[in-house]
């Protein structure tokens, strides 16, 4: 308790905490809202999986310009700009979103292109605001405020309609954002290493060569590449489950659409959050990142396993009951394989690489998910969703079996080869 408590005496970082707290709050809000009503009024798996795509088109045109204009570029300044823009652009849809149901997307697009920017940014600040040594509990946090901010939005989604109605939750979720542009004035500068090029050309050719720079450091190293890969895969895997959420509810727990986030977000969030407060513990008393992220491979596989072929099958309530405790287990597999497989990146990518690294990343992940997302719409349309559970559970197995055949090897082999 003690290392958190050193994280949380840090202001700078308290700075960046609450940017990313309101950010994420209001994403999750907004997300569940939005799958709901199109659930709602389409009935199809597909229209939701759309709205995962629309958040998905910036990233391949702009997310490698994000990644790399995060090592160029101060980065105080693009959280500032991005977070300011990205509420200017719910409050604009708050006097519009009585249009079409199409400008739904629209909003997603624009919301996406501003996070192609915040998010390289927000991950590349946070090493330089903590020592190294508190890297993992700043991680923890970090993700503990995305998972509890994943139970709030998509739990709390529902009550906030009611109360306020849709305008209403519009402006408070721009309020949030606001708040979080507030926030990030307070960082101090965070000025790139390398200096800006003045005339046009040679900025962009600082770009791109930024760009491939980043992209040829990921590839040289194996014990870069597949850590990459493997956040990379559960991300997408976990986009794929939420754009089901809807099926899951009545296929699996036999339960109406409105719980869906009440009984499969919560638990799973839950898990998340408990298990971001163990895995730092166990990472800080000396325990392998590598063991750590195998037992979560291990956890996460059982679970989906048994979500699949028991609780359907149970009567009454029970599926009620025990779909959300194998959640809960769910949720302390994934974040047992995220944090260390997160921590373990930051500690050894240069300072100067951070960024594109990281932005990179969720470039990546963002491109990635498009079509595994359309066809996780697909597969769930005409062959039920528990096909779709088999098919990430074969792919948390291989990871599983890649790592503990060639783990080890790849990481002596970053340790032989580092500068």
């Amino acid at each position: 308790m003690n290392d958190f408590l050193i994280i949380f005496k840090n202001k700078h970082f308290l700075y960046l905490w609450s940017s990313q707290v309101l950010s994420q709050l209001t994403v999750n809000i907004m997300n569940f809202l939005l799958l709901t009503h199109l659930f709602n009024v389409t009935g199809s798996s597909i229209a939701t999986s759309l709205l995962w795509v629309s958040y998905a088109l910036p990233a391949i045109f702009f997310g490698p310009i994000g990644a790399a204009s995060v090592d160029l570029i101060n980065r105080r300044k693009i959280l500032m700009l991005t977070n300011f823009l990205q509420a200017l652009t719910v409050f604009l849809y708050f006097f519009t979103y009585g249009g079409s149901i199409f400008l739904l997307y629209f909003v997603v697009i624009v919301y996406s292109f501003f996070n192609q920017f915040y998010v390289p940014a927000e991950n590349a600040s946070l090493p330089s605001l903590v020592a190294k040594e508190s890297l993992p509990q700043a991680n923890s946090i970090f993700f503990i405020t995305q998972q509890a901010s994943l139970v709030i939005g998509f739990a709390l989604a529902g009550v906030i309609l009611r109360f306020f109605g849709f305008s209403g939750s519009l402006l408070l979720c721009g309020t949030f954002l606001f708040l979080a542009f507030i926030s990030v004035t307070f960082l101090p500068q965070m000025k790139p290493q390398k200096k800006t090029p003045e005339r046009l050309d040679k900025l962009l050719i600082a770009f791109f060569e930024s760009i491939l720079e980043g992209y040829r450091f990921i590839k040289g190293k194996r014990a870069i590449l597949f850590p990459l890969l493997l956040l990379m895969s559960i991300q997408v895997s976990l986009a794929m489950i939420l754009v089901t959420l809807p099926v899951l509810a009545q296929e699996i727990l036999h339960v109406s659409v409105n719980y869906a986030g009440l009984l499969l977000v919560v638990p799973a969030g839950l898990g998340a959050i408990t298990g971001s407060f163990y895995v730092s513990r166990f990472l800080k008393t000396g325990n392998r990142k590598k063991s750590v992220i195998e037992l979560g491979l291990g956890t996460l596989s059982v679970s989906l396993l048994l979500i699949v072929f028991l609780t359907p099958f149970l009567s009454g309530i029970l599926p009620a009951i025990s779909g959300p405790i194998l959640l809960f287990f769910a949720g302390l597999g994934f974040v047992s394989i995220t944090i260390p497989t997160l921590t373990y990146l930051q500690e050894v990518t240069p300072i100067w690489l951070r960024g594109r690294v990281f932005g990179n990343l969720w470039f990546l992940i963002t491109i990635a998910t498009i079509f595994p997302v359309l066809f996780s719409g697909v597969i769930t349309e005409f062959f039920g969703v528990s096909s779709l559970l088999v098919l990430i559970v074969l792919g948390l197995l291989f990871a599983l079996y890649y790592s503990k055949e060639h783990g080890q090897s790849m990481i002596e082999e970053n340790f032989t080869t580092q500068d």
